[in-house]
C-alpha cells in the first residue's frame, strides 16, 4: 500500500509539473516575433495574398519555413511536402442582361445578382407573378390562388407585419422561423426569383466596389437553387406598370389587410446570364505534430492566410484578417515544438492547417475537410482562429474592458471543448471570453463565415476564437501597425493552452 501511495503521489506530482511547465511555455510568446511575421505577411510585397497569386504562394512558403524550423512533419509526397493543392473553379461573367417587356438593362442598371449564388440563366419572355413574401403557411399563404410553375416570381423581402410592427406569423416583433422562399418556390417549379430590395442603391454600390474580386463556385452550396435577381424600386414598378400597381402600394395593402395580394402580372421578363468556368490551383499548408497515442485521433488548429489582394494599385493588406490568425498558428507551432522538446508530447495528433481561399468561399478548408489526413470520425475537434489582435467597433469607445476574445463553441458530441477553453483562460486570468456571437440571432453568420464550417457540416465539434469586426474590416486600411500586439499575444496564449487541453483531455 505504501508503494502504491508513493506511486500515486509521483503521478500527481508529474501531472502538476506538466501543467506548470506548459503554462511556462505559453509565457514565451514573443511580441517581437509576432510583429516580424505579421509585418511580412501584411506587406506590400505580398500584395494582399489573394488566392492563387504570387503573394499567396509567398505566404505559404513563409509558413512552411516556420513549420520546418519547428519540426512539424510534412504529410505529403512521402513526407517531403507541406503543400496540399486546392482545385478551385473561377466564375467568369460573359453576359448579363435583364429584359422587361421590350426594354433591355445591363447588370446594375436597376437590377443585379450575386455571382456566388447564380449559374448561367437563359430565360426568354416568361410570365411574371407577384407572390407577396413567398410564404406558404396555415396562417398566411401567398400561393393560395396562383400557380408559379415556369414563371418569374416577384417578391417582397421579410414577412407580413401589421401597422404596429407585429409579425403576423409569430405574433411578436420577432420574425417567425419558416422555410425560405427559395425552397418553397423551387419545390413549386418557379423559374426565376425577382426580389425587390428597398436598399438596392446601397447594396449594389457595395457589390460593385468588390467587383475586382474573382468569384468561385462554392462546393458545399446547393447547385439547384433558383436564380435570385435583385430589383430596385424603379425596375419593380416597371414590371407592375401595366397592372396599375406599385411595389410599395402592394406592401401597404398586405400590411393593411394582413392578407396576400398575389396576382398574375401583366408583363413578361427575359434574363440572360452567361457564366463560364476556369479551373485554378492554390496552396493549403498542412503540418503535423504526431501525438503519443495513435488511437486518440487528431485535432485541427486552423487559420486562413489568404486575403482580398489588389484593386488596381490599392492593396488590401489583411493584417487582422487574417495575417493575425496565421501568425497565431505559427507561434503555437513553436510553442508545441518547445513542449515536445521538453518531453511533453500531446496525446492527440495536432494538425496545423493554414488555408487558402477562405475569402472566396472557404475553398481551402472545404478541400481539406473532403481530403483529410485523418478520417472525419477520428477528428476530435477543430480550433479555428480568424482575426485577432484588434478591438472591434462594439468595444471601441463603448467598453472599458478591451482585453477580450469572442468565442463560438459548438460541441455537439460533448467533448469538453468549453471546459478546455475556460480552463485555459483561468490559467491566464486576463481575457474576457465574450459569448455575444453565440446568441441565436447572431450565430449563423459566425458559424458559416469561417473555416470551421465545412467540418461542422461533417459533424466535427469546434471552437472559433476571434476579435470581431474592426472598422478596417475588408478595407485597405487593415494594416499591421494597427494591431494591438499585447492583446494578440494574450489571445495566442489562450489558443495554445486550449489546444493543449483538447489534445490531452
Amino acid at each position: 500500500m505504501r508503494n502504491l501511495t508513493c506511486a500515486l503521489l509521483l503521478i500527481c506530482t508529474h501531472c502538476f509539473g506538466q501543467k506548470k511547465e506548459i503554462q511556462n511555455i505559453a509565457s514565451i510568446v514573443s511580441i517581437e516575433r509576432l510583429k516580424k511575421n505579421l509585418y511580412y505577411l501584411a506587406s506590400e510585397q505580398l500584395e494582399g495574398r489573394v488566392m492563387g497569386s504570387k503573394g499567396d504562394t509567398l505566404a505559404s512558403e513563409y509558413i512552411i519555413n516556420c513549420f520546418k524550423e519547428n519540426h512539424l512533419a510534412a504529410p505529403y509526397n512521402n513526407g517531403t511536402s507541406y503543400f496540399q493543392t486546392v482545385n478551385s473553379y473561377r466564375k467568369n461573367l460573359l453576359q448579363s442582361q435583364l429584359i422587361i417587356g421590350e426594354k433591355k438593362y445591363e447588370n446594375w442598371n436597376g437590377w443585379g445578382f450575386g455571382m456566388r449564388s447564380v449559374e448561367s440563366v437563359l430565360l426568354d419572355n416568361i410570365p411574371v407573378v407577384f407572390a407577396g413574401y413567398g410564404i406558404e403557411n396555415s396562417l398566411y399563404n401567398d400561393f393560395a390562388n396562383i400557380d408559379v410553375k415556369g414563371k418569374a416570381v416577384l417578391l417582397l423581402t421579410g414577412q407580413p407585419q401589421d401597422s404596429t410592427g407585429i409579425y403576423l406569423l409569430s405574433g411578436t416583433k420577432q420574425a417567425a422561423i419558416i422555410s425560405s422562399y427559395q425552397n418553397v418556390l423551387r419545390d413549386k417549379g418557379a423559374s426565376l426569383i425577382l426580389l425587390y430590395n428597398n436598399r438596392f442603391a446601397a447594396e449594389s454600390s457595395i457589390q460593385q466596389k468588390s467587383a475586382f474580386q474573382a468569384v468561385y463556385k462554392i462546393p458545399f452550396l446547393q447547385n439547384n437553387n433558383l436564380p435570385v435577381i435583385m430589383l430596385s424600386e424603379e425596375r419593380a414598378n416597371e414590371l407592375l406598370a401595366h397592372s396599375d400597381k406599385s411595389i410599395k402600394s402592394l406592401a401597404r395593402d398586405i400590411t393593411k389587410t394582413l392578407r396576400p395580394q398575389s396576382f398574375v402580372v401583366n408583363n413578361t421578363v427575359s434574363c440572360h446570364i452567361k457564366i463560364d468556368i476556369t479551373e485554378e490551383k492554390a496552396p493549403n499548408v498542412i503540418g503535423v505534430i504526431n501525438g503519443s497515442d495513435s488511437t486518440a485521433g487528431c485535432i485541427i488548429l486552423s487559420a486562413h492566410h489568404d486575403h482580398l489582394g489588389k484593386d488596381g494599385n490599392t492593396i488590401y493588406y489583411g493584417a487582422v484578417d487574417n495575417a493575425s490568425g496565421t501568425v497565431a498558428i505559427m507561434e503555437i507551432a513553436m510553442l508545441m515544438n518547445k513542449a515536445v522538446e521538453k518531453g511533453f508530447r500531446p496525446k492527440r495528433t495536432i494538425i496545423f492547417a493554414s488555408y487558402t481561399g477562405e475569402e472566396k468561399g472557404l475553398l481551402g478548408s472545404y478541400h481539406f475537410s473532403t481530403n483529410p489526413l485523418f478520417p472525419v470520425e477520428k477528428t476530435h475537434a477543430v480550433l479555428n482562429i480568424d482575426m485577432m489582435g484588434r478591438v472591434d467597433t462594439f468595444y471601441t469607445g463603448k467598453r472599458a474592458d478591451s482585453n477580450y476574445a469572442y468565442i463560438l463553441v459548438i460541441d455537439s458530441l460533448n467533448r469538453g471543448l468549453r471546459k478546455a477553453l475556460f480552463t485555459a483562460n483561468e490559467k491566464l486570468g486576463k481575457l474576457k471570453l465574450d459569448t455575444y456571437y453565440e446568441q441565436p440571432q447572431f450565430m449563423q453568420r459566425r458559424l458559416m463565415g469561417s473555416d470551421q464550417y465545412p467540418f461542422y457540416l461533417k459533424g466535427v465539434p469546434f471552437i472559433r476564437i476571434d476579435c470581431g469586426f474592426s472598422k478596417d474590416y475588408h478595407q485597405p486600411t487593415d494594416t499591421p501597425d494597427k494591431i494591438n500586439y499585447e492583446l494578440l499575444s494574450d489571445q495566442i496564449k489562450l489558443a495554445f493552452l486550449t489546444t493543449w487541453n483538447i489534445a490531452n483531455d
